[in-house]
């Protein structure tokens, strides 16, 4: 949304993120902790700790420009490039639509590297909009 209040210098409202988790996450998120729980304990834990969210941790949100091959289901192609825009390259978290659950940094610094690796590659085949 728009924030009613701040504006950038030209006088327009910057943009305003809220993130809330559904219950239906915090459903999941249980779920899932007591399988983690369950399978170290089957792997021989002997004592597990789960430790509480976190409120305002910083959540990896991933999956907001999907990479893909279709442009009516993905935002990129398996490079970064914007599927409408042929010379605007997308090469963070939001490319990438699952973590798993796992901390998804290594992935998304991998993803950029080939990503970025491709462009330099391929930098004077680039198709700019006229």
């Amino acid at each position: 949304m728009l924030d009613p209040e701040l504006k950038d210098g030209d006088g327009i409202p910057a943009p305003k993120l809220i993130y809330r988790m559904s219950e239906n996450s915090y459903r999941l998120l249980r779920f899932h902790q007591e399988r983690a729980r369950e399978s170290l304990q089957a792997a021989g834990a002997y004592e597990t700790i789960v430790a509480p969210l976190i409120r305002e941790t910083g959540w990896h949100l991933l999956g907001t420009a999907k990479m893909g091959v279709d442009p009516g289901s993905s935002v990129v192609d398996a490079w970064g490039r914007a599927h409408d825009i042929p010379n605007l390259f997308i090469f963070d978290g939001s490319i990438w639509p699952t973590s798993s659950g796992m901390n998804p940094t290594a992935t998304i610094a991998a993803l950029a590297l080939r990503c970025s690796d491709q462009l330099v590659r391929s930098r004077s085949n680039q198709e700019v909009p006229t």
